[in-house]
């Protein structure tokens, strides 16, 4: 990722972004963005290639709650609401005598620690980078990015694990269905009080960290012992934020790799679209014809029916003729252009590809005027 004053988003791994800038020595803020909830968004502070601090852009206030409540679980800190200032909260508390410098630094530490390890569980994402100045005053930390990463990695991996069903602790859990929860079958025996007793939070939409917080429970851990009734659809998991529907575009990708498929999944869908896989490409044609998609893209090898032949068959079709068709190989030839254009695709990438040039591809195409194609 490179270091830019302009604030343009680029999506990327996110663990590779902050050491490509910490390498660099960047200063600035470094804002990554959760791709399974647009309201969720991370900031981490650079300064001289150093991590200042970190922390979350949205819900400062209930992150903030059961962070404290984990350091110092028999200690009420009366947190303003709305709290837009973490770090200045922190420090005006510090300043009127109630923490002393060391336990201020622990406070911040730990901020740091949870949010880096929630960027880091985030397989590709939305990221910005603003070259400002540092901004946090005082500034009580200065870390190396190995200082903070090696004491996370169980605590990374269990945020990989938990994203499956919980994505973020931002997310609010929602009781559906009573009689699912009562339910002893998805239960351990010494779990059955414990979970009566978190029955009223669940009923109010209240995000993970506010009902970890109030159950003295860690979010990992409880989104575990939660998984099961959210996997029976018991408990719905809705976003941090109620935000208007968007149709976002619909993208299909056909290829019988399911590495092929992962990478373009994570990076199309980080960039704001939807993206429908295919492994059999002989299920496309009545697939597509139920949920036509705005771009295909396809790989030339596949078994059965290769690319050619399938790109044919979609403009034949009085349905599917028409949809940009984007050649998705490992072969870069001439002649496979050519080949690619005469069956009527659109436009050619060859594998494996960036990340960025597929994205800027697909959304060219997604633009209300198609581009010239590029194969001719």
């Amino acid at each position: 990722m490179e270091v830019q004053d302009a604030a343009t988003r680029k999506v990327v791994i996110p663990g590779k972004a902050l050491q490509s800038l910490i390498i660099k020595k960047a200063s600035g803020i470094i804002i990554v963005f959760d791709p399974s909830d647009e309201s969720v968004f991370w900031q981490l502070h650079l300064g001289g290639g150093k991590l200042h601090y970190a922390t979350s852009g949205v819900g400062k206030r209930e992150r903030l709650a059961y962070l404290l409540k984990q350091l110092f679980p028999k200690t009420q800190f009366p947190l303003p609401d709305p709290l837009t200032d973490d770090y200045g909260y922190i420090c005006k508390i510090w300043k009127m005598g109630k923490l002393s410098l060391k336990q201020v630094r622990q406070i911040l530490f730990f901020l740091t620690q949870e949010a880096v390890a929630q960027v880091l569980a985030l397989p590709r994402a939305a990221v910005k980078f603003e070259k400002t100045p540092i901004g946090l005053d005082p500034l009580l930390l200065s870390l190396s990015l190995k200082q903070m990463v090696r004491p996370l990695q169980s605590q990374i991996r269990d945020n990989v694990q938990m994203r499956s069903q919980i994505s973020s602790p931002f997310r609010r859990l929602y009781l559906a269905d009573v009689d699912r929860m009562v339910n002893p079958s998805w239960l351990e025996v010494g779990d059955y009080k414990f979970v009566d007793d978190i029955v009223k939070l669940l009923h109010n939409k209240l995000t993970l960290y506010e009902i970890s917080a109030a159950a003295a429970q860690t979010t990992n851990k409880l989104g575990v012992l939660l998984r099961p009734l959210i996997q029976t659809d018991g408990l719905k998991v809705l976003p941090y934020k109620q935000t208007e529907v968007v149709n976002k575009s619909l993208v299909a990708c056909i290829d019988d790799s399911k590495a092929t498929q992962r990478i373009v999944k994570l990076t199309l869908e980080a960039s704001g679209l939807k993206v429908v896989g295919v492994m059999e490409p002989a299920q496309a044609l009545s697939l597509f014809a139920r949920q036509r998609p705005e771009v295909i893209l396809m790989d030339i090898n596949m078994p059965e029916i290769d690319g050619y032949e399938l790109c044919r068959m979609f403009n034949q079709s009085s349905v599917l003729k028409g949809i940009p068709v984007i050649m998705l190989t490992g072969r870069d030839g001439l002649l496979d252009r050519i080949r690619a254009r005469m069956v009527g695709a659109s436009d050619y990438i060859a594998k494996p590809f960036d990340p960025e040039e597929l994205i800027r591809l697909v959304h060219s195409y997604l633009s209300s005027s198609l581009p010239e194609s590029s194969l001719s």
